[in-house]
């Protein structure tokens, strides 16, 4: 029987995953962005947590090279050169170079690496580029005499970075050693366009090479000359590396990273070989996602403790791990790679909050929104991404119980329990103002959200609105009604804020986490803590099905309270957190039944891409407008299983078909996208979105996509 390694090498071969993502372009500069912040270029090829990727030439001046590489200066993605090992073949009985524009070829990408073959009358020339840790890449050239004469030939690679990123000069020298050359950056501390402290990029050759300077930046390398008899050919590999620090910097073995390769190709096998339902377009809409969810993948590095995965790379302000996006993708990688589904959790709950915390000890339990290679000023860094301003939505447990059912591992139940269970209880300590048991969204003590009697509070209601993850939704827009309320402690002392605004969502997220925290306390032997947390669910069950459904329009809505009394926001802010008591199996199934008949219509949430984040019979209703209109694939996902729950699988299946149809057709030459106009269905925001393709996966997984066909 044959493995699944090589069953899958076999399906590599035969080209059933070729091309899934489109690589091709060459930097003109260090940094070439669209309006919306992506990258021109549509997608990077990065494997195994490294901080530099590459792309295939769309110029034919670079055939035979890889273009770039494209380096995270720390939390910025910008382009070294236009491609920095760029590759001629001298023929020497005529003194001229190859070129490789007359050349039959063929340039392609497969989720282990990206490809180039060349084939002229008289030579054959195959390149691939693949990655061996996490620093390193390798590109390895085989050269093959085809004609029927000896020949003789010599390759050069030349190359020469950018002079400057961001209106800054960055190289600050190169050196040379024997088949190795190195550049040093310099430091630069560009809080929003530039971080570098004393990173290096290298290239080293592992065949005897000569060496030379070109001009103030770049170089030369020439290879010995090739005597080629018929037949023969000659096989060349040079790595390139790219460190953060003068620390990471570590010497190469070259049977190291070519055993480490090796192990990498297998383990793309094994994934692959996952995909074994489902026709050949469901498989590669699967791979599309494991490959996006790969290229976001970031080893440890500054501040960031675990391997994790980051929104996009190709997005100019999400090269950190967030909170609510870790707890998604890690449902997701759970299916695929187990490990570095736990390594995102613990990437996140490394910076959770104690008692001891010396800046947040008020949010003991609690974590940060998003965390980056540079801290912030308070903990003693000079970044300004990391965000410890708000929290986001309690999916933890979900996470990790999901986690659990792929792996059985009962040592990270046990990890993780604790640590869960004081994120838990941070919510009903630090978030429900009045102590009725249904949570608000608001914000933590912070300077940018102004002193008690001097509070900002537009600071204040936009740290809220990025605590519910829907940053912009209409739910949150500041009129006269939504208050800024102080939560304090029995002792008087302030531990942050809420809104005047109970949130349908968060009290069934939370609803949901009792039930999963119940779960693990019951597979640790706790069962009086299982009890009281069922208990607490039970009673949390009938507050969310009394406080926020409206049997005039058969929804759920958040409710907004004052000293006049409660009212559910109704019409305006009606969005898809009203679908997510039916994800937490809380709605009665008299109120299910009732949302399913009433919400599907195509004027409300059966839109031609269904599940718009605001409901298209709402005035708020903006379909290009972030969460105000465009489709969220986590938030359909979440109605899609909500259908499940209930027994509505053909309704499910209908918006599943719908919903994949759309991202299919938009992402069939392009990545896969932030979220989709929910009319046209066009790919819309951020590029190569890791919790998009988190959704996408947990749809194949879950048979989802067989269904909607």
């Amino acid at each position: 029987m044959l493995s699944c390694a090589l069953i899958c090498a076999l399906s590599l071969a035969a080209g059933d995953y070729d091309n899934l993502l489109p690589y091709q372009g060459t930097p003109q500069q260090a940094q070439e962005r669209d309006a919306a912040g992506n990258q021109k270029i549509p997608a990077v090829y990065m494997d195994m947590g490294a901080w530099h990727g590459y792309h295939l030439p769309d110029d034919p001046a670079f055939y035979g090279s890889f273009t770039g590489p494209m380096i995270i200066a720390q939390e910025y993605s910008l382009h070294l050169a236009p491609s920095l090992q760029h590759l001629s073949v001298l023929d020497l009985s005529t003194g001229q170079a190859k070129n490789f524009a007359e050349a039959e070829r063929r340039l392609f990408s497969r989720p282990d690496g990206l490809y180039q073959e060349y084939r002229w009358q008289d030579l054959s020339l195959s390149t691939k580029l693949y990655f061996a840790d996490e620093r390193s890449s390798l590109i390895e050239t085989v050269l093959e005499n085809t004609g029927s004469q000896a020949g003789q030939w010599q390759l050069q690679w030349q190359g020469e970075p950018f002079d400057k990123a961001v209106g800054k000069p960055w190289i600050a020298g190169r050196q040379f050693a024997t088949n190795q050359l190195e550049w040093q950056f310099r430091p630069l501390r560009k809080t929003w366009s530039l971080m570098l402290d004393d990173a290096k990029f290298r290239i080293s050759f592992r065949e005897p090479t000569f060496l030379e300077e070109r001009g103030a930046r770049g170089y030369r390398a020439s290879s010995e000359v090739l005597n080629l008899a018929p037949s023969e050919r000659r096989s060349f590999l040079s790595a390139q590396q790219y460190f953060h620090t003068a620390a990471e910097v570590k010497p190469l073995q070259w049977p190291k990273l070519l055993q480490s390769a090796e192990r990498n190709h297998s383990r793309w096998g094994w994934r692959l070989a996952k995909l074994a339902d489902g026709d050949l377009g469901q498989k590669r809409m699967a791979a599309r996602a494991i490959s996006t969810l790969t290229h976001n993948w970031r080893s440890p590095a500054g501040a960031l403790r675990h391997h994790g995965v980051t929104p996009s790379v190709t997005y100019q302000w999400f090269n950190g791990i967030w909170a609510w996006d870790s707890w998604k993708q890690a449902v997701a990688l759970a299916r695929v790679e187990p490990w570095l589904a736990k390594s995102n959790v613990r990437a996140m709950f490394d910076y959770q909050f104690d008692a001891q915390d010396p800046v947040r000890p008020q949010d003991a339990g609690s974590m940060p929104d998003a965390v980056f290679y540079n801290q912030d000023a308070a903990r003693g860094g000079d970044g300004g991404n990391w965000n410890e301003r708000n929290g986001k939505p309690p999916l933890a447990a979900w996470a990790v119980w999901e986690i659990y059912l792929q792996d059985a591992d009962k040592a990270f139940v046990a990890e993780l329990y604790p640590r869960l269970m004081a994120l838990h209880a941070w919510w009903y300590r630090n978030r429900d103002h009045d102590g009725n048991g249904l949570a608000e969204y608001g914000a933590n003590l912070h300077p940018l959200h102004g002193e008690p009697g001097a509070l900002n509070r537009d600071a204040i209601i936009q740290a809220a609105a990025w605590e519910s993850g829907m940053d912009n939704a209409p739910r949150f827009d500041a009129d006269n009604s939504l208050q800024v309320l102080e939560n304090r402690d029995a002792k008087g002392r302030l531990l942050g804020y809420s809104l005047n605004q109970e949130s349908v969502d968060l009290n069934a997220f939370l609803y949901a986490d009792k039930q999963y925290l119940a779960q693990m306390a019951s597979l640790l032997g706790r069962e009086a803590e299982a009890m009281q947390l069922r208990q607490q669910a039970q009673r949390l069950g009938q507050a969310i099905r009394q406080a926020f459904y409206d049997p005039a329009s058969d929804f759920f809505y958040d409710v907004r309270f004052d000293a006049e009394g409660k009212r559910r926001l109704l019409s305006d802010n009606k969005g898809t957190e009203g679908w997510i008591p039916l994800w937490a199996s809380v709605a009665s199934p008299e109120q299910a039944e009732a949302l399913v008949t009433q919400q599907l219509k195509p004027e409300s949430f059966g839109t031609q891409v269904p599940f718009p984040s605001v409901s298209g019979d709402s005035p708020a209703f903006a379909p290009d407008r972030y969460w105000r209109g465009p489709v969220w694939l986590d938030q359909a996902f979440f109605a899609i299983k909500g259908l499940q729950h209930y027994g509505y699988r053909q309704q499910a299946s209908a918006m599943s078909r719908r919903l994949l149809t759309a991202i299919a057709a938009d992402s069939r030459d392009l990545p896969i996208r932030e979220n989709y106009h929910p009319l046209s269905g066009e790919g819309q925001h951020g590029t190569n979105f890791s919790w998009s393709a988190s959704v996408l996966l947990l749809l194949y997984s879950e048979g989802l996509l067989s269904e909607a066909e």
